[in-house]
């Protein structure tokens, strides 16, 4: 893939001046207007386009200008008018509807939403207000400062703090780019795999912990706070710039994919990360309930007999040894956990994973996801060879919740070990029980841990 990304043929000399000049009603004179030392060899090329150095006439910025490449919308029309037949033959296959890898979905619906999403790739328009909204939810601006974050608050209702101490991204100058012509801030950077420069730069073992935690910790805000993310955080998307303080930072690049969640999506996601890091097979269910990925007459016994069994095997599990050597402390035992085929009700519900998978839906969002954490942990691994999202995520949960609530939350977990749940699975409302507890006392080891990865209490 990566060699794919980097050998896509360009347009040079002439022809890139060609095209460049075609991406504006007024052609070359409208062009040399807004820009001036274009260089008509690409920086990079893509599928869909390619990128040249500039300036702005007027501002003297150095800017990255993308070029989108001719008759990509005549192609995508043609291609995905192929597609939506293929699916729609696919649908009226008997039992098709209920078997979308093992998921129940359907495939017109699938390629509905994608469509939707490919159309607006090729919208440089729309790739623009979403690397505006990506910047606005970090509190990142032009040159790679800190700006005020307006509207993105942690789940206690707090402001959160920009990210540009540990990310950053190109500064979109919207005013002058449209449908095929996107014109950004210039931010060099070195690929966030190539290892050589990475290590030729001074980038050391642990720089390149902090900086996959870092890919980990956006992630982790765009899912579960922003509520809309990039869905394409490959290689070629991700660059590391060495900034004059000689410390690395993460660079995302492209917007050009991206999808939004609703409020029950996000909070859902946080929900089955937290639950995967316990090994809680109740708030599991309940996480999938809150997500939306079960459909209405799912056999719930079987589901979380299931679920117990892939935490009980270490088939889906967190990385324990690593989280515990981050300061993360775990209860002595996982929770809600049943016996080995025992439903609920002590009832024998083993199941096939062919059976308790049919017992799911895939709504379009959630494939943008699981492609976007499939990428990240190809690239995570290149600089942390334990990365796995929801470990290096882990120390993060508590900027996402706010401290007040996140030690509130811990609290209570504690307190449901020794408690537990009344007759009939009754709730004892634990955290009614400890709203005197002054949460804003937070222990000076919390403070220490909170101070290091620059979260604020």
């Amino acid at each position: 893939m990566g060699i794919l990304q980097d050998k896509v043929p360009a347009r040079t000399g002439n022809e890139a001046m060609q095209l460049a000049y075609a991406t504006l009603e007024g052609g070359k004179a409208e062009f040399e207007r807004i820009f001036t030392d274009f260089e008509s060899t690409p920086l990079a090329a893509a599928s869909l386009g390619q990128v040249h150095r500039a300036k702005l006439r007027t501002t003297g910025d150095v800017v990255a200008v993308k070029v989108q490449r001719p008759y990509l919308r005549q192609i995508y029309d043609q291609d995905l008018e192929f597609l939506s037949k293929i699916a729609r033959t696919f649908d009226k296959i008997p039992g098709s509807r209920k078997n979308v890898g093992g998921v129940s979905s359907s495939w017109t619906k699938i390629i509905e939403d994608a469509e939707k999403i490919l159309y607006r790739e090729i919208d440089y328009r729309e790739e623009a207000k979403n690397g505006v909204r990506f910047s606005e939810d970090f509190g990142l601006t032009l040159g790679g400062k800190s700006a005020p974050i307006s509207g993105i608050k942690s789940k206690d209702g707090e402001d959160l703090p920009s990210a540009a101490d540990w990310i950053r991204a190109p500064y979109v100058f919207d005013d002058v780019s449209n449908e095929k012509l996107l014109v950004m801030e210039f931010v060099p950077s070195i690929k966030v795999t190539d290892t050589k420069k990475l290590d030729s730069a001074g980038v050391t073992a642990m720089d390149k912990i902090d900086l996959a935690d870092a890919l980990a910790r956006a992630y982790l805000r765009q899912l579960c706070c922003n509520r809309f993310f990039s869905t394409d955080p490959h290689a070629g998307n991700l660059g590391v710039e060495i900034r004059e303080n000689g410390k690395p930072r993460l660079v995302m690049y492209d917007f050009g994919q991206a999808a939004s969640l609703s409020q029950d999506q996000s909070d859902g996601i946080l929900e089955i990360i937290e639950a995967i890091i316990d090994m809680d097979v109740e708030r599991s269910i309940k996480a999938f309930i809150q997500m939306g990925v079960l459909v209405d007459d799912a056999d719930l016994d079987k589901v979380r007999s299931k679920v117990a069994e892939n935490y009980r095997t270490g088939k889906v599990k967190a990385n324990r040894k690593k989280m515990v050597g981050r300061g993360y402390q775990f209860r002595n035992e996982t929770t809600s956990q049943p016996s080995p085929g025992a439903g609920i009700n002590g009832t024998d519900v083993e199941s096939k994973d062919s059976e308790v998978m049919s017992f799911f839906t895939l709504p379009a969002e959630y494939a943008f996801v699981a492609r976007a954490l499939s990428q990240m942990d190809g690239v995570g691994k290149t600089l942390d060879p334990d990365f796995d999202f929801i470990s290096n995520s882990a120390p993060y949960i508590v900027e996402i919740k706010g401290a007040n609530k996140y030690l509130k939350d811990e609290v209570a977990k504690w307190f449901q070990k020794f408690i537990g749940t009344g007759e009939g699975g009754a709730n004892l409302d634990i955290q009614d029980r400890i709203t005197d507890i002054q949460m804003r006392q937070i222990p000076e080891w919390w403070e220490r841990k909170l101070s290091k990865k620059g979260l604020e209490t």
